[in-house]
């Protein structure tokens, strides 16, 4: 046969050549998809987020931007007012502030969580403890948490500790319970308000009767006061003789404080034996004084008609003048026994002593105990200071403190000082 003569081809070359080309290929694609990932690679430093600062209460601040690889977690950052902790931004480094969680760590192996900043809570008064060192990334990388953040500091509890009331002359709360001869104590009798103790313990008053008076003459005003929440310990009868009803005060007074520590007792734990006021009308508040003055547990004192200065009788000008605590002195204008007095009391008291001097018109010397329903403008006037100074009750400020107080007014007139 004429002309070129041709090789067949071998089956098994063409093979391995088409196999070679495919290899070739491929390897040239995945450089150019490595280049390419590269190039999409961000800048580490660009992703870390800020921490949204919340005020208010209850707010959650939201987290960070996430961060990849080894971008740093944003800084946690306290909520002002008490609001919930806000969550740190997730990165490699989860450092936190304030109370904030901390962000994860990176996803690459062996990142090294950040050290937690110390952070402030900028509620009131509080302070936010200091973020915890952040963990070994390890594989993970999570970044340390720090402890709960500050509380925003606590304030003094300015509330009464007795129900709220609107009108101290009205009936209060509580149910009184009459006991005519207190177990222990065989000279006074109690004015209990029910279920005493249960809702917090009860203040305490210790009255006197006037000269040759009985608790039968200012029943409904001892009542009045125990239906208000406080426990009256009342001397069942007084005599003329002033030192005699010191010492009875005196022993009511150690009475209450035993009570109130008898394991077991009727009144064990329920008595404010912090809030423990003295009070008596005529003699009565004569020897008020002198408990006041003396007797370190009582809190306040309320003397009704029982003018001390120039009086007739004789008494220790000491004791008004060795008074320290809060004193109101309560008197009639039509009061010709003890009106006077009044006046120089206030007018001789301590400079430095908050005392409230009021006269109602009209009054004389024991006229609102006798007949008038809870003794009328003596028992509202009563109740309004016991609940002040010993509930704690800020509502009745205001009934003794400033040019237009309530008790300043028709038909009241009043004198002040040191009050707050």
């Amino acid at each position: 046969m004429n002309g070129e003569k041709t090789r067949k081809k071998d089956p098994v070359e063409e093979w391995t050549f088409s196999c070679l080309l495919l290899t070739a290929i491929v390897i040239i694609n995945l450089g150019c998809e490595s280049d390419s990932d590269q190039s999409q690679v961000p800048d580490n430093n660009s992703l870390g987020g800020t921490q949204q600062i919340v005020s208010g209460n209850g707010a959650t601040a939201s987290g960070g931007i996430p961060a990849t690889e080894t971008g740093s977690g944003a800084s946690g950052s306290a909520v002002s007012g008490g609001g919930a902790p806000p969550s740190g931004g997730s990165g490699a480094n989860g450092g936190t502030s304030g109370g904030g969680v901390g962000g994860s760590g990176g996803i690459a192996p062996g990142q090294s969580g950040g050290t937690g900043t110390a952070g402030t809570d900028s509620g009131t008064g509080g302070t936010g403890i200091a973020g915890t060192a952040g963990s070994d990334g390890g594989t993970s990388g999570s970044g340390g948490t720090d402890a709960v953040g500050g509380d925003g500091g606590t304030t003094t509890s300015t509330g009464p500790t007795l129900p709220e009331i609107s009108d101290p002359g009205r009936e209060g709360p509580f149910g009184v319970i009459v006991v005519n001869t207190a177990s222990g104590l065989s000279t006074h009798s109690l004015f209990v308000p029910d279920d005493v103790g249960l809702n917090g313990k009860n203040p305490a008053v210790v009255w006197t009767c006037g000269n040759g008076g009985t608790t039968a003459i200012y029943a409904s005003f001892l009542d009045h006061l125990a239906s208000h929440g406080f426990l009256v310990v009342a001397d069942k009868a007084s005599t003329s003789d002033r030192m005699a009803e010191v010492a009875s005060q005196e022993s009511a007074v150690e009475w209450i404080l035993a009570e109130n520590a008898k394991q077991g007792g009727e009144f064990f734990e329920r008595i404010d034996i912090d809030n423990i006021a003295v009070m008596g009308h005529s003699l009565g508040s004569l020897a008020s004084f002198a408990t006041a003055a003396n007797n370190a547990h009582i809190a306040t004192s309320i003397h009704y008609s029982g003018g001390l200065t120039n009086n007739p009788v004789g008494f220790d000008q000491s004791w008004l003048a060795n008074m320290t605590k809060p004193a109101a002195f309560l008197c009639g204008g039509a009061d010709g026994t003890a009106g006077p007095s009044c006046a120089l009391d206030f007018e001789q008291a301590p400079p430095d002593l908050p005392v409230f001097y009021g006269v109602l018109a009209g009054a004389t010397h024991i006229g609102p105990f006798m007949g008038t329903p809870r003794a009328g403008e003596y028992g509202r006037a009563g109740v309004a200071w016991l609940r002040w100074q010993l509930a704690d009750d800020p509502a009745f400020e205001s009934w003794f403190v400033g040019p237009n107080c309530v008790l300043c007014t028709i038909p009241w007139s009043a004198q002040q000082r040191n009050l707050p």
